[in-house]
């Protein structure tokens, strides 16, 4: 079993997550794990934090809310 996470992470640096963002607003993480949105570039604790294996990350824009 994978060891748990127990330091400050980015959900943008996570395999869990899809990433959005809204005109010029902070890049959005939908968390497949927790099914809730985070800020994508803020730190946060977390234990399901898995890190990602690719380095392109795909950003969904959208220009309407």
């Amino acid at each position: 079993m994978a060891e748990r996470n127990k330091g400050m992470v980015y959900c943008i640096k996570c395999k869990h997550g899809s990433f959005m963002q809204w005109f010029n607003n902070p890049i959005i993480c939908q968390c497949a794990v927790y099914h809730e949105k985070f800020v994508a570039e803020s730190k946060r604790l977390c234990e399901e934090y898995r890190p990602r294996t690719d380095t392109n990350i795909e950003v969904t824009h959208y220009d309407h809310y």
